[in-house]
């Protein structure tokens, strides 16, 4: 079971402008829930979702994205096993997230992981070695 997410640790807006959010699998229901709570996407300057999946037939919640775009929600699908019509980001989120690297003030960076672990894992590691403080980083475990 999770935990939730401590929200409050990445509010308000004007203070944590950047909030990137991965997902994986399943993990992308309980960022649905954030999403659509209205944690302030709109007010905040960068607002990127990484969500991997296997393919497009595995991507849950593909008919909400243009609604979570309009929020302020930047979408990035990541899938690891395309099909050979698929243009845009391949492998995992991790990796894809690694290749985009925009983080442009760490100190008002924000992130909320819901996935597996080793995705977790490599996030953070990523996310702290570019300055983003550990205690901003909210994980579902």
């Amino acid at each position: 079971m999770g935990k939730g997410f401590e929200i409050d640790q990445i509010s308000p807006p004007q203070d944590y402008k950047t909030v990137l959010i991965f997902a994986t699998g399943s993990g992308i229901s309980s960022i649905r829930s954030l999403i659509e709570s209205g944690f302030g996407a709109d007010k905040r300057s960068d607002v990127r979702l990484y969500y991997g999946a296997r393919n497009l037939k595995r991507m849950a919640y593909q008919d909400r994205f243009k609604e979570w775009e309009l929020s302020g929600v930047e979408i990035v699908p990541v899938l690891s096993q395309p099909d050979q019509t698929w243009t845009g980001e391949q492998g995992y989120v991790q990796a894809a997230f690694a290749r985009a690297k925009k983080i442009f003030s760490p100190q008002s960076t924000g992130a909320v992981l819901c996935g597996q672990k080793p995705m977790a894992e490599e996030v953070t590691s990523l996310l702290v070695a570019d300055g983003v403080s550990a205690e901003k980083i909210l994980k579902n475990f």
